[in-house]
């Protein structure tokens, strides 16, 4: 399914749930070697587990945190959100970024909720974006 707002959609059901990603998609002959550190940030669901997602407050403040990181780095140009995974029991956030400091700061300065964001961050070096076009291949779209 596609969205016209650049990004790609696209559902998986399994025993545990509805999984959902969103892949960003790149001009052909993007190149991820500009962008060589992934950054892969971990929203464990607070809120009631037994619903199978999270709650809709949890989901706004998730929309919240995605809309303040994102606009922060596209100012900076030195990160950008590549894909976004739902899960049953999280939501992962998939940056691609030039300059991790400049990115974790943005982070740290950022506004917060009531409670700090309850991220955790994950990062590896992935220059050729090989994560991305994995997921991308798998949907068909390189």
């Amino acid at each position: 399914m596609e969205d016209t707002r650049g990004w790609t959609l696209a559902e998986h059901r399994a025993d545990d749930g509805l999984s959902l990603m969103r892949l960003k998609r790149f001009e052909r002959g993007f190149d991820f070697r500009a962008y060589p550190d992934r950054l892969n940030l971990i929203w464990a669901y607070q809120d009631d587990r037994s619903l199978g997602t999270a709650s809709p407050e949890e989901l706004e403040a998730m929309q919240r945190f995605e809309d303040r990181v994102c606009e922060r780095i596209e100012a900076a140009g030195h990160s950008l959100l590549a894909i976004v995974f739902t899960e049953p029991d999280h939501r992962e956030y998939v940056f691609y970024s030039r300059d991790v400091e400049a990115f974790v700061g943005v982070l740290n300065a950022m506004p917060q909720e009531a409670t700090p964001y309850p991220i955790e961050i994950d990062r590896e070096s992935d220059p050729g974006g090989e994560f991305y076009h994995s997921f991308a291949a798998a949907i068909g779209l390189r």
